[in-house]
């Protein structure tokens, strides 16, 4: 597929930079490399055209992407950064401001800005000047957003819980140790004497019987 030849010039300049270039669309490029910030890659993109319309997508290694859609006066940047929502800044700058002017390149508010309430979000204004390039997404062709992995559910152990009315139990007293038993003293034997049965004293003879 031949290239935009009002964009020739751009494709040599960023392909200089060894970065893989390709036009999906007229008028539309798609910049791919090794680069931390595409906003930057593409707000710089189009500054390069000067008054040419185009729209940049910039892809950088880790994933992540912005889209610069330049028609002069209108700059329109949405940016994506891993799973966060996507982020949309509608700008008129004036003539002796470039898309790489440094407070665009630094994604700072500005006079020029279209502000949203909630912020950065999208204008019916910018999706019609995205119509102008045809792109209807903005995410760049074959883009797939990142899976996010769901934290684990904490086990919930169940309890019991008494019934309205219900007096709670008590808790089971404590209970005093016993002490020992006493150990049992043996009564001793007393020797009886066979013939009239009276107690033997300790010489072992009857007194009576003798």
């Amino acid at each position: 597929m031949e290239n935009t030849p009002d964009l020739a010039k751009l494709i040599d300049h960023l392909q200089g930079e060894e970065y893989d270039v390709t036009e999906p669309v007229p008028g539309v490029l798609h910049v791919k490399g090794r680069f931390s910030n595409p906003e930057r890659i593409a707000l710089r993109a189009a500054a390069e055209a000067g008054d040419v319309a185009l729209a940049v997508w910039a892809t950088s290694h880790h994933d992540d992407w912005a889209l610069v859609a330049w028609d002069r006066p209108e700059l329109v940047t949405i940016t994506q950064k891993g799973v966060t929502p996507q982020r949309w800044r509608h700008r008129r700058p004036p003539a002796t401001l470039r898309p790489d002017a440094q407070t665009f390149l630094e994604g700072a508010s500005s006079p020029f800005d279209i502000v949203t309430r909630p912020k950065h979000q999208p204008t019916e204004a910018a999706r019609e000047i995205l119509a102008r390039f045809g792109i209807t997404d903005p995410p760049p062709p074959g883009w797939t957003p990142p899976v996010v992995e769901a934290p684990p559910v904490p086990v919930v152990r169940e309890s019991r819980v008494p019934a309205a009315g219900a007096k709670p139990a008590r808790a089971p007293r404590a209970t005093k140790p016993k002490p020992p038993a006493k150990p049992v003293v043996a009564e001793p034997v007393v020797a009886i004497c066979p013939t009239c049965f009276m107690a033997l004293p300790a010489t072992g003879v009857c007194d009576n019987c003798g």
